[in-house]
C-alpha cells in the first residue's frame, strides 16, 4: 500500500512540475513573440500560459497590453482587472484600470482607482499625478 501511495505522490509532483515548466515555456515564447511584433501568436501563447499558470499576473498584464495596442479596450481592461486582483498594490495596474474608467466616463470607478493610488502613494507618485491630470485636461 505504501508503494502505491508513494507512486501516486511522485506522479502528482511530476505532473505539477511539468505543468509549471510548460506555463513558463508558453510565457517565454509569448514574450518573445510579443517583442517581435507577432501579436496573434503572442496572444495565443499568453492565453495558454494563463491556462497552465492562472496566478501569473504578468501573463494578464501582457494580454492587457496586447489588447490595448489592438484597441480592444474592454478586453484589455478585463485582463488588467484580473492582474489587479492578483496584485492589488500594483501602481501601474491601478493607473491603467482608472484610466480605462475615466475614458469610459465612469467617474465613480475612476475615483475609486484615484483613491487606491492616493493610499498606495501617500507622498505622491508619477501614476497618481498622471491619473489626476486626466481629470484636469478635460
Amino acid at each position: 500500500m505504501k508503494i502505491i501511495a508513494t507512486f501516486i505522490i511522485i506522479n502528482i509532483l511530476a505532473i505539477n512540475s511539468y505543468a509549471f515548466a510548460s506555463s513558463q515555456n508558453y510565457f517565454d515564447e509569448a514574450l518573445s513573440s510579443y517583442n517581435e511584433g507577432k501579436m496573434d501568436e503572442a496572444t495565443f501563447l499568453f492565453e495558454k500560459s494563463a491556462v497552465f499558470n492562472p496566478k501569473n499576473s504578468d501573463t494578464y498584464v501582457y494580454l492587457g497590453y496586447l489588447n490595448k495596442e489592438l484597441e480592444n479596450l474592454d478586453k484589455a481592461n478585463h485582463y488588467f482587472m484580473i492582474a489587479l486582483t492578483l496584485q492589488p498594490d500594483n501602481l501601474e495596474l491601478n493607473y491603467l484600470v482608472g484610466e480605462y474608467f475615466y475614458k469610459d466616463n465612469d467617474k465613480d470607478s475612476y475615483n475609486k482607482y484615484v483613491g487606491n493610488l492616493e493610499i498606495l502613494c501617500p507622498n505622491r507618485c508619477d501614476y497618481l499625478d498622471q491619473i489626476k491630470k486626466l481629470d484636469i485636461e478635460q
